[in-house]
């Protein structure tokens, strides 16, 4: 196949697991917030929010890293491996026996309680299984089966927690709720129970990866004990990734809260639901940037013309992407915004309107980035990246007093278009 073939297939298996995974994911909660009332849903909600948090704190930048190096052909996947699981088990660990211990601290509820010491035993098991799954994902030939067996088994955990609440409400189906609590009388350790099948769960898939783990590297898998300069090395190269990865959280969350220091909460509703819509026509593309990674790295690792040649195909697709995107949203901003959030909800399409328009820099940035990780441009990106932050708070501070969430949404435009030429400017091995 082709590397846009390639790109073309992954791209698709991603983006039907992503839409499988939410469908569960609301699956789940639906079945969870029926079955075990408000109460018991918000305690799952905290006690899933603390292990989440755990993982992604521990990621330490080699999620991403680990799916560029591993894609390369003269990379050595078990040494990347085992690196990347002491890197991350060394601060998993402490971080989640301090968890653990300090659960009385975080609430007064026993059940709450319990709750967050799984927690913190599924937050470093997801710790290290995103080792494990950032090196499968890798590999172009086996990705859509990795990733039919991670959405199997959440498809899995849904069935039998449906199941567990199912017998554990009586079969009520939640009909408790109109007690007032929510039917949280009936949840006595079911939240344990749950957030231990999750931990199984995650324990399977890892069991799963080391099943498979030789089949799909060969020789090349072989884990042997890291040294120190290694290791010290594993980290100095993930460090880039990881300020990548807080320097595009703090912009997803920066307007709202901006929005709620600056204007007023029905302002930082309308943006909410203007960014909304906009993620959700993100989907198609960011499923291509995940499936673009693992193959422009291996064909900058063979062929570094090559993948420069790839990848400006598939930038002019994003860019006429992105347009069609944003022509779209710019047409159905004020019916979408009705008829999913509400009339109420109308006044939020001038937002929706700049969000749409900063689709084309956003989507064309990203795609940029994206061939600099694969090709060790991840720094450049980053600085760049912060960059645009910063452009962003300044534009926000002027503009949402006066504005709203026109102001945020606009603030987001001129700082990813601030950023575009330096972003495409030619390095010497492009």
């Amino acid at each position: 196949m082709t590397p846009l073939a390639r790109i073309a297939r992954l791209s698709a298996a991603f983006l039907g697991s992503n839409m499988a995974r939410a469908a569960i994911g609301f699956g789940l909660s639906f079945a969870l917030a029926r079955g075990l009332g408000a109460e018991g849903f918000g305690r799952w909600i905290v006690c899933t929010a603390w292990a989440s948090t755990l993982t992604v704190v521990v990621d330490l930048g080699l999620g991403v890293m680990l799916t560029r190096d591993g894609a390369r052909a003269d990379s050595e996947p078990g040494m990347l491996l085992s690196g990347a699981l002491v890197l991350r088990l060394a601060l998993a660990i402490p971080l989640a026996s301090l968890l653990y211990a300090g659960a009385g601290s975080l609430s007064s509820d026993a059940e709450t309680i319990a709750g967050l010491r799984v927690a913190a035993l599924l937050g470093a098991s997801g710790a290290a299984y995103g080792c494990f799954g950032a090196l499968l994902r890798s590999q172009p030939r086996w990705l859509p089966a990795v990733l039919g067996v991670e959405t199997g088994c959440l498809a899995i955990q849904l069935g039998i927690a449906w199941w567990m609440v199912h017998v554990g409400s009586g079969g009520s189906g939640g009909s408790s709720g109109s007690s007032g609590s929510g039917g949280s009388s009936g949840s006595g350790g079911m939240i344990s129970a749950l957030l231990t099948l999750a931990f199984i769960v995650q324990l399977a898939q890892i069991v799963m990866a080391v099943v498979c783990w030789r089949s799909v590297f060969g020789d090349r898998g072989r884990v042997r004990v890291p040294s120190t300069d290694a290791l010290m090395r594993l980290a100095r190269r993930a460090l880039p990734f990881a300020a990548s990865g807080i320097v595009a959280n703090i912009q997803t969350r920066i307007g709202p809260l901006m929005l709620g220091y600056l204007s007023t909460q029905s302002e930082v509703g309308l943006f909410a639901a203007a960014s909304r819509v906009g993620s959700v026509a993100r989907l198609a593309p960011q499923a291509v940037f995940a499936g673009a990674l693992p193959v422009l790295s291996h064909e900058h690792g063979r062929d570094r013309a090559s993948a420069v040649s790839v990848f400006r195909t598939l930038d002019r697709v994003l860019l006429l992407g992105s347009a069609g995107l944003t022509i779209g949203c710019l047409l159905l901003a004020t019916p979408v915004l009705r008829l999913v959030y509400g009339p109420s909800f109308a006044g939020a399409a001038p937002a929706l309107v700049w969000v749409s328009v900063g689709l084309i820099p956003l989507l064309s940035n990203s795609g940029r980035k994206v061939f600099l990780y694969a090709s060790g441009g991840e720094a450049r990106a980053v600085g760049l990246s912060a960059v645009a932050l910063a452009v962003q708070l300044c534009a926000g501070t002027l503009l949402i007093p006066t504005h709203g969430s026109v102001g945020a949404a606009i603030s987001v435009v001129v700082g990813e278009a601030l950023v575009w030429w330096p972003l495409r400017r030619p390095r010497t091995d492009d």
